[in-house]
């Protein structure tokens, strides 16, 4: 499933910057903190909230983190 992680306002759960786009099946849920690694450079981000939107028959997610 399509997967986008977006960075999170840590006031209110309003996504802000994409963190990273991938395809997985893993059930992500809020409380986990997950560690996006790309191009050298490392963050925490620990899982706030999980929105799933079906269109036209295709399922993807966002996944909102706070980071840490």
């Amino acid at each position: 499933m399509k997967t986008e992680f977006y960075e999170s306002d840590p006031f209110s759960p309003q996504k802000a910057a994409l963190l990273l786009s991938i395809d997985t099946d893993y059930r992500f849920e809020k409380g986990e903190e997950v560690v996006i690694a790309e191009g050298g450079k490392s963050v925490k981000v620990r899982v706030l909230d999980v929105r799933v939107r079906i269109d036209s028959g295709v399922m993807s997610r966002e996944v909102l983190g706070l980071k840490l």
